[in-house]
């Protein structure tokens, strides 16, 4: 045997059994070519062809899905607020970048940094005004695009180890958020109260494919006052420590502020009226048509908690943070939704003198002024 006919074998020994196709080796080029403009390679010696032909053959048997998520002070550029994208940015700011898989996504914590007036949103509060803000980045975990119509319902939110998750959360601290699509991934940036004086306790950046928070995604210890998922959920759901500096902890205005917060609202007065608006709402309702039908008992759950649903709204609350602990006549607060006509629907709470919860849904004549107002800023 010769050294040509030594050749030709080996040749075929070598020869790779499949082939990727000429698309594929063409995507494979067009990522190096974006990695080298985007990160700058510099060539210093070609790669070995056998190489090259073993990274081509395990693409094409194994496929590939990548992401590259914004940072949180990118990802708070893009949606206009340069301030905060400067806060995120300083050494105050606290980068996390921790990812957990749960329900077909993957939600990745970004960043989390407190100051005041960083993002534009006006808090109503007067007793906590400095914020604190957080970035998530969700996508889906098979590599599809997630959707940028807001169809997909997520809720985020700060909670703290030794409060009631359902009394103490984004929506009962002044919160608020705003997202964005990029790139098939979808950004959700939320603020709320300062929640730095907490930082001693124990806190928790929540998630869950609802839109407000379930308590069937996690599991709250009333004796330790420790929160964890539930790996029963049905949907998607993830829980993340959030690492703030416990020397920045401030008890007293802790205790304070939980205080406010969690205090009985009072029955409307011409003063509170004044300054939280529920004139406006008591007006709007008075002036509404309670909608058949959707007058009914609330149900209860084995915490305690009430639920009320009519139609295609359904909503969990605390009978006691929201009537007091066994007071008659209507709640001071509701709850603002549409009906299928897009037409204003707010969701009204009483205790009748059987001392039963009642939940009713009743159409407003127009959208609150100041709702409108809210709206109009948006």
């Amino acid at each position: 045997m010769n050294e040509s006919d030594l050749n030709r074998l080996l040749q075929q020994a070598l020869a790779p059994k499949e082939f990727p196709s000429d698309q594929l080796n063409q995507t494979i080029r067009n990522r190096v070519q974006e990695e080298q403009t985007m990160k700058r390679f510099s060539k210093k010696r070609p790669l070995a062809a056998a190489l090259v032909a073993a990274l081509v053959l395990a693409l094409s048997i194994t496929g590939f899905a990548s992401w590259r998520f914004l940072s949180a002070g990118e990802a708070a550029e893009h949606s206009g607020m340069s301030n905060l994208a400067r806060a995120f940015k300083s050494g105050d700011a606290v980068s996390v970048n921790q990812t957990v898989a749960s329900g077909g996504y993957t939600f990745s914590f970004l960043g989390i940094a407190s100051g005041e007036n960083l993002s534009g949103f006006q808090s109503d509060s007067q007793v906590n005004p400095k914020r604190t803000y957080a970035v998530l980045a969700i996508a889906k975990t098979d590599g599809t695009a997630m959707a940028a119509d807001g169809s997909e319902s997520f809720f985020v939110s700060p909670l703290i180890k030794g409060q009631k998750p359902w009394q103490v959360n984004i929506t009962t601290m002044n919160g608020g958020y705003t997202e964005f699509a990029e790139g098939g991934v979808l950004y959700r940036l939320i603020e709320c109260d300062d929640i730095e004086m907490f930082a001693d306790r124990g806190l928790y950046l929540c998630v869950s494919t609802s839109d407000f928070y379930d308590k069937n995604a996690f599991t709250y210890d009333e004796e330790t006052g420790e929160i964890t998922t539930n790996p029963d959920y049905s949907g998607a759901c993830a829980l993340f420590d959030l690492p703030l500096d416990p020397a920045k902890a401030d008890r007293a205005k802790a205790d304070a502020y939980l205080e406010t917060l969690l205090e009985p609202w009072e029955d409307d007065s011409q003063e509170s009226s004044a300054a939280t608006g529920t004139g406006d709402w008591a007006d709007a309702i008075a002036n509404g048509t309670v909608v058949p039908g959707s007058e009914q008992a609330v149900t209860y759950d084995e915490d305690g908690m009430a639920h009320y649903s009519f139609g295609g709204y359904s909503e969990t609350f605390d009978p006691e943070l929201l009537l007091g602990d066994g007071s008659l006549g209507p709640s001071s607060c509701a709850s603002l939704t549409e009906d299928a006509d897009g037409n204003p629907l707010a969701i009204c709470y009483y205790r009748n003198e059987q001392g039963v919860v009642m939940g009713k849904a009743v159409r407003l004549q127009e959208f609150p002024s100041l709702l409108k107002e809210a709206q109009a800023e948006e």
